[in-house]
């Protein structure tokens, strides 16, 4: 094999890996537990945690900008991912957000009641801006 066939090759095998990630395929059935950070890297990394990714990093500030779990919750479902927004299952949505909120301290008291209700107020756990 040549050098371009080679490459060739590698392209296509890296894009096979690729749509495998962001597939909907072969997901677990709805009610299934998901593991968030999983579905964070799997959905969401390729955007957001790489250099010049087309997504905002997610930060604390980026996420208190909407307001409320509810709040989050709703843009998460209607505009992500990014190329296929509102395709992935509810249980995976859902363990995202709990992912997103947990790891970032963003409710007070660590917000272990799960689900939250749609009202909570998003800011820093360590008390910072929380209103």
């Amino acid at each position: 094999m040549n050098a371009a066939g080679g490459l060739r090759r590698g392209l296509l095998i890296a894009a096979v890996a690729w749509l495998a990630g962001c597939s909907t395929d072969s997901e677990a059935p709805e009610s299934a537990a998901v593991d968030g950070e999983w579905a964070y890297t799997v959905r969401c990394s390729y955007c957001h945690d790489v250099p010049n990714g087309i997504g905002a990093a997610v930060t604390p500030g980026v996420l208190a900008a909407y307001s409320t779990v509810g709040q989050l919750d709703r843009y998460l479902r209607v505009a992500m991912p990014h190329e296929a927004p509102g395709s992935l299952p509810d249980n995976e949505y859902d363990a995202i957000l709990r992912y997103l909120i947990e790891s970032r301290a963003m409710v007070p008291g660590g917000g272990d009641a799960w689900p939250l209700p749609d009202s909570t107020r998003l800011g820093s756990a360590a008390g910072t801006s929380d209103g």
